[in-house]
């Protein structure tokens, strides 16, 4: 039997074309091109931090800590207790506040810690390699009468450790336990007349809270131990001292400040220091 050549031509061309579409869908997908490889990162390199060599030692850095804010927030916001049938505690204690009240022109700043720092780039040397004229006390105390710290803020130096008391047995009222809770550390209970010694380890971002566990809704307190000596709390009437400051013989210092009521640390300005003259920088606040 013959077959029309036409016939024959158009089957051909129709098998290519099935092939075609089966190879389409099901065929293997072209290999997609390979990204170039890029080449490896080096690590990053530590920024480079020179120790402050001394040229020699300030005086002092002294001032006064001002506050220039509103009146109505200067005020000590005092706390209820609700305690003062249970023990020492009265019916309100002092919490935050900028605590002008007790200075003569009622702008003196209390509880400001002033404090020097080295600028980006540099460290102070460590403690054995500074020049201090006196010896550090090896206790500085703590004290708790009447449900509050006293002082409030209490700076440490370097070489000294901590002694708080339970001063209750002191107080107007019936003695009552305490429990100094300081942040990091385990919290220690007092029973009235009962002191206990703490070795605290330098921090010089950010003060330790210390609080009371028994009396945990109104007792508050700050302790601060810096790695080095130049530091400094004002007193009732705003006034700070640094005394013996180091003078870089290369890179720069900076005077810091922090106070609860900030509840940070802010840079108050740079430094420039001469061996043996007293610099004199005053600060206000917020």
């Amino acid at each position: 039997m013959k077959r029309n050549p036409a016939v024959t031509l158009s089957l051909f061309v129709g098998a290519i074309s099935l092939g075609l579409i089966v190879a389409g869908c099901g065929g293997s997908k072209p290999e997609p091109k390979a990204d170039k490889e890029k080449p490896p990162q080096e690590p990053t390199k530590p920024a480079k931090v020179t120790t402050i060599e001394p040229a020699g030692y300030a005086k002092a850095i002294v001032g006064r800590v001002t506050y220039t804010g509103p009146e109505a927030d200067a005020k000590v916001v005092f706390v209820p207790t609700k305690l003062e049938d249970k023990g020492d505690c009265p019916k309100e204690v002092p919490g935050e506040g900028w605590y002008v009240d007790d200075s003569k022109d009622k702008k003196g700043v209390r509880y400001a810690v002033v404090f020097v720092r080295a600028a980006s780039g540099y460290r102070l040397p460590p403690l054995d390699k500074l020049e201090r004229p006196t010896k550090d006390p090896e206790f500085i105390e703590l004290h708790q009468p009447n449900c509050q710290f006293e002082p409030r803020v209490l700076l440490l130096p370097p070489d000294s450790k901590l002694r708080v008391w339970n001063d209750s047995d002191k107080g107007k009222n019936k003695p009552i336990d305490h429990e100094a809770n300081v942040s990091g550390l385990q919290a220690v209970r007092l029973k009235p007349g009962e002191h206990r010694d703490l070795d605290i380890q330098p921090n010089d971002r950010e003060p330790r809270t210390v609080t009371c566990g028994i009396h945990s809704g109104f007792m508050k307190g700050y302790i601060w131990k810096f790695s080095h000596p130049y530091a400094a709390v004002s007193d009732q009437d705003g006034h700070y001292r640094i005394p013996h400051v180091i003078v870089p013989k290369e890179g720069k210092l900076e005077l810091w400040v922090w106070h609860e009521k900030l509840g940070k640390s802010k840079k108050v300005q740079d430094l420039t220091l001469k061996p043996g003259e007293e610099t004199t920088v005053d600060i206000t606040l917020p």
